[in-house]
């Protein structure tokens, strides 16, 4: 997003909401910027390979057995630090829309790196009608480090 343009909004939204709200607006348009430079094409291709034979790639899972990404909770809350452990980390047992599902989930930290990790997040968080916000390689390293 160019300068003129964020500016722009900037006034625009400080002028219909106020100061301290257009002060969040923006960061948040700012943040999203950043966020956005994620390689779509090897994050759809990352999933492809780990992802969708359990989660299929339209990301409505398998009822019982793998939980849906499509208009999952996790995959659109605009906070993705549990997305980004649940990639990392793996998963069994967990609960969503009221189905626990008790096949785990791998753990990909292992295998993969902080760029391609947040490739996949951000596939799974842009992709089947899904507007998550993005995230960043950085975020998934800070996680990383938390997990350690």
């Amino acid at each position: 997003m160019s300068g003129v343009v964020r500016k722009t909004l900037a006034i625009l939204v400080f002028l219909y909401l106020g100061a301290s709200t257009a002060d969040r607006a923006v960061g948040r348009v700012r943040q999203s910027a950043m966020a956005t430079h994620f390689d779509a094409k090897n994050g759809q291709s990352l999933y492809t390979t780990n992802c969708s034979s359990c989660h299929q790639a339209n990301g409505e899972g398998r009822v019982g057995a793998y939980p849906p990404l499509k208009g999952s909770g996790v995959v659109i809350k605009n906070d993705a630090t549990k997305h980004i452990r649940i990639v990392l980390n793996g998963l069994q047992g967990a609960k969503a829309g009221g189905v626990v599902y008790a096949s785990p989930m791998p753990p990909f930290g292992s295998t993969l790196d902080d760029s391609d990790i947040a490739d996949i997040i951000d596939y799974e968080r842009s992709s089947w009608g899904n507007h998550g916000q993005l995230v960043t390689a950085a975020q998934v390293a800070a996680e990383r480090g938390r997990s350690n």
